[in-house]
């Protein structure tokens, strides 16, 4: 279930970091508890996980979905949300139409209610910025939901690219989000191991905090756990905030950590290493270049990956009250279908927003 008015605000100064957890509803979330100091009763979950989001990696995949509320069709591409998109009210009328690329909207996006009503369209120009088409604005006065303010992604001078400033006001609704990215659907992370090298320079450097695994609100630096040789990267856990922004009126997810995963080659036992504070890392991130030339141009930095979000990943937990993972009460191939009900009710709920900003 959603919240309204939840979001955890990040902001990062010179040499510190603030954390404000700003919430208006007087719920508690859990944020602490074992999480992948896997042996073999749980090697069987991690490695459904693993296979889950490797669906779609090497071809496109069209999937249909349908629950008490909704129904859509959408297609993946390398496992990342690519392609057209449509879903239908349970009455069959069409709902929202568009286009994804790598997960994010683009070009034209139409809405029409439950009586079949066009409702609004925009043409999204970038993944964080659109042009209002319908309802066409009035001449006469200021239009609901017709200025919104633009926002350009922009290098700063530490070489990655400054969010939008956000406040809690801005928020209308949040989710916190748990996933895995497997090493195994995405080479520009792993290949040549390119992500541990990452870690291992610049935790030897000091240049970034590592955080006991079990300490998901950063608060406990622990010294960085070496890579033994008969251990293997195998992927990255990563933390995030969804949440709908009412001033570009979009949804946006910002990574707040990350947590390298390994496994014993040997005895075949996981565990989680350390979490990364990822607004901490970002200056570092944008120091490893990525030099592939069948990706889109705009990757061109590990951060401009974690940014744009040009990674196949899968939901395994998101925030409840009992803290629970999505396989502590799914098993089988139902995990795979909650992660998916998950992803696909955040979009479906923006959508829902977007209705209810043009009454």
């Amino acid at each position: 279930m959603l919240q309204k008015g939840t979001i955890l605000f990040h902001k990062v100064g010179s040499g510190s970091r603030q954390l404000a957890v700003m919430r208006s509803l007087s719920i508690l979330y859990g944020f602490g508890g074992e999480l992948f100091l896997i042996r073999k009763r749980l090697i069987i979950l991690f490695l459904s996980v693993v296979l889950i989001s490797q669906v779609g990696f090497t071809q496109i995949q069209k999937h249909e979905y349908n629950d008490s509320l909704f129904k859509c069709v959408y297609q993946t591409n390398n496992g990342k949300i690519d392609g057209p998109y449509v879903s239908y009210y349970k009455n069959g009328i069409k709902k929202a139409e568009g286009m994804f690329e790598s997960n994010y909207r683009t070009g034209i996006w139409t809405m029409w209610d439950a009586t079949g009503r066009m409702r609004m369209q925009r043409n999204y120009e970038t993944p964080f910025t659109f042009k209002r088409l319908i309802p066409v604005p009035p001449i006469d006065k200021p239009a609901v939901l017709f200025s919104a303010p633009k926002y350009t992604p922009k290098y700063n001078i530490d070489g990655f690219i400054d969010y939008f400033h956000l406040e809690e006001r801005m928020v209308f609704m949040s989710k916190r989000l748990w996933r895995f990215i497997p090493a195994e659907s995405n080479p520009l992370l792993f290949e040549s191991n390119k992500f541990l090298k990452f870690l291992q320079k610049n935790t030897r450097l000091e240049n970034i905090t590592t955080y006991n695994f079990l300490d998901e609100e950063f608060r406990k630096p622990v010294s960085a756990i070496s890579i033994a040789a008969n251990n293997k990267i195998i992927g990255i856990k990563i933390q995030e905030d969804w949440f709908f922004d009412t001033e570009r009126l979009v949804s946006e997810t910002r990574i707040i950590g990350l947590c390298p995963v390994a496994v014993n080659i040997v005895t075949h036992d996981t565990t989680a290493l350390y979490w990364v504070y990822f607004p901490e890392a970002r200056k570092y991130l944008a120091e490893e270049k990525i030099k592939e030339t069948n990706i889109p141009s705009y990757i061109k930095t590990l951060d401009d990956l974690f940014f744009y979000r040009y990674f196949s990943s899968t939901i395994y937990k998101e925030e409840n009250v009992k803290d629970r993972k999505i396989s502590d009460y799914k098993t089988g191939k139902d995990i795979e279908k909650e992660a998916e009900k998950i992803e696909l009710n955040l979009i479906d709920a923006e959508h829902d927003i977007w209705i209810r900003f043009t009454k």
